[in-house]
């Protein structure tokens, strides 16, 4: 039987994972979780006697057939630097035929250097009195957490267990089934997720936490000191799922809830299913970077229930999830506001490609993986020029009616399994089966599997970016900047604000004087708003300006979202005002960051 289409993964098709149960302990002394798993196999080749199993910095205590208790021998193998230690278990004293199924029961530790895991002493907290746990396993990280067949190509439910500490709460990927309060005073919570799931969405979090209810199926969860801005921020997060359903069909997973978590976390949100988690840099208090929300729920379909099959495929989550966020928000906003969005979207492509180099293989939109690191791949790219190309094929397949028929059949054509670039190609040829012309006339190899910028340049309706863009030439062409009337600045809307600057980056660098002006006009320095914050530092640090300096290094240290700290980092090690700052700043505070973001920023300024 041939392995799995995953360069990542040891794991093979031999064996293939239908149930995880797992129970675990957190001991925040430690810093380790101390765990069982049972995973449950259908076999589909009896002639491979060895069950491989991805793992990373695990200790294995046991390995037991999980019918008979018989102890079965393991071995692990040779480690490698990204994809961990392969788990060999020998299951030839099984005796099962193709189609018949058997279970394993795994007893391990996890490191305190869990990759997946990030552990918090309570001053990392809002409520700076108890500590905080939560995983981000993907791409490739839940073999930290638990020994598994660590590939999107293989989903599988799951029930979990979790025993805690008194005074702290454990929330999973999952619809929660009870609590029991046990002799010793820990507390134990227990799950359900009956839908087939990868294992880069299992998650975890443990900490203070309480619930604020949006709607009968949508709840938002946080520290007690910031549930209530989370569920004013997040208020329009049913609208939200009520539109994404009306485009792509029912929601499947129940409940919908939201936990935003402490400000280490590396993105802006990840779309565990029905418990997305979200940055605390949304939190802007006028809901105008809630728009992340409806990319997080867009993925309850496209990610979560079609999923890409590698992550070689990634673009097949994250540009179906970008082009269907933009749908919702063209549905609750207007056609006009879509295509604003996507105005800013282009301007991050570029910037990825730009950041790259145009002829970087990590700039193709189908990647070659292959000894490589999902997490040094990840960019704007398989986001943004998936979108672009998504969109492309819109304008040219028959426009919005047409094809928003087209994406609720992708969903249903491929709900629960896991695809490749190619079936989703053989689907679109066979939907659109009476535009085969149409579709022969693409250059398919220049879209998916060339570098740089997308062959075709889209068009967008600017109406709601012309303004923004005239403001800022006004600025960059004044003889006294003193002389503008600030005013306009403050009519703008939040994206139309972010346009502004982009519009200004085009042209950095600028004068100081220009830039000390801007910011007593328009408070610059001060924003709330964290999109802002990111491109108006990188104006200033564009253009060598000092003062921006303290702003920088106080919001690259309360905040770990890679959107942000990496590109502030690498203006900041670049500009000649800052000296070594970047890198004396980054060795202070790498504890601050997680694992993921961590390691990234460390490459990006040449440290070990």
């Amino acid at each position: 039987m041939e392995s799995v289409l995953d360069p990542n993964s040891s794991a093979t098709a031999a064996h293939v994972c239908t149930q995880i149960d797992w129970s675990a302990s957190a001991d925040f002394g430690t810093h380790v979780l101390t765990a069982i798993v049972v995973l449950k196999f259908r076999i589909n080749d009896p002639t491979v006697r060895n069950l491989t199993l991805d793992t990373r910095d695990l200790v294995i205590d046991a390995v037991n057939d999980k019918d008979s208790g018989q102890t079965l021998s393991f071995s692990l193998g040779s480690a490698h630097p990204a994809f961990g230690t392969p788990l060999s278990i020998d299951i030839s004293p099984l005796h099962r035929e193709s189609g018949e199924s058997f279970a394993v029961a795994i007893k391990y530790k996890t490191s305190p250097g869990a990759s997946a895991i990030q552990w918090l002493a309570p001053e990392q907290t809002a409520g700076k009195a108890k500590p905080f746990l939560f995983t981000q396993c993907q791409a490739i990280h839940a073999r930290s957490l638990l020994p598994c067949q660590d590939t999107p190509a293989i989903k599988a439910p799951y029930t979990a267990r979790v025993t805690v500490r008194p005074g702290l709460t454990a929330l999973m990927s999952a619809e929660s089934v009870g609590t029991t309060t046990n002799e010793d005073g820990t507390n134990t919570f227990s799950f359900r997720q009956t839908v087939c799931i990868p294992a880069y969405l299992m998650a975890l979090v443990i900490g203070d936490l309480q619930s604020k209810e949006i709607s009968p199926r949508v709840r938002v969860w946080a520290e007690p000191s910031v549930v209530e801005k989370a569920a004013f921020e997040f208020s329009e997060a049913e609208t939200m799922l009520a539109t994404a359903e009306a485009l792509l069909g029912p929601y499947v997973w129940g409940r919908y809830d939201l936990l935003v978590l402490p400000p280490s976390f590396p993105y802006g949100g990840m779309e565990n299913p029905m418990l997305t988690f979200v940055t605390p840099t949304l939190l802007a208090g006028d809901r105008s970077l809630a728009t992340v929300v409806a990319h997080e729920i867009a993925h309850s379909w496209t990610g979560n229930l079609v999923t890409n099959k590698s992550w070689e495929h990634f673009w097949l989550n994250e540009g179906f999830t970008v082009f269907v966020e933009r749908k919702i928000i063209g549905r609750m906003h207007g056609e006009n506001a879509r295509h604003f969005h996507a105005i800013g979207g282009h301007k991050c492509l570029c910037d990825a490609v730009q950041g790259y180099g145009a002829d970087h293989p990590f700039t193709c939109l189908v990647h070659d993986l292959k000894d490589k690191d999902p997490d040094d791949a990840f960019s704007s790219i398989p986001y943004e020029k998936g979108f672009y190309f998504l969109f492309y094929l819109e304008q040219l397949l028959g426009g919005p009616d047409v094809f928003d028929k087209y994406l609720r059949a992708h969903v249903e054509k491929h709900a629960y399994q896991s695809i490749t670039t190619d079936q989703w190609r053989a689907f679109l040829y066979e939907y659109f089966a009476d535009k085969k012309d149409v579709l022969d006339a693409i250059d398919w190899h220049a879209w998916l599997h060339t570098p740089g910028m997308p062959p075709v340049v889209n068009q967008y309706d600017d109406s709601l970016a012309v303004a923004a863009r005239l403001l800022a030439d006004v600025w960059v062409t004044a003889v006294d900047p003193a002389a503008i009337d600030a005013g306009s600045l403050s009519s703008f809307s939040s994206q139309q604000q972010q346009e502004f600057l982009n519009r200004l980056l085009t042209k950095a660098p600028l004068p100081h004087p220009t830039l000390a002006t801007l910011d007593v006009a328009y408070k610059l320095s001060e924003s709330k708003n964290s999109e802002i914050a990111l491109r108006w530092q990188q104006l200033c640090l564009a253009s060598s300006y000092a003062p921006i300096i303290p702003h920088v290094v106080d919001f690259i240290t309360s905040q770990g979202r890679m959107k942000y700290v990496r590109p502030l980092y690498k203006a900041l090690h670049k500009c000649e005002a800052a000296g070594t700052l970047a890198r004396d700043t980054f060795v202070a505070h790498r504890s601050f960051y997680h694992n993921i973001a961590a390691t990234m920023l460390a490459k990006d300024l040449g440290l070990p």
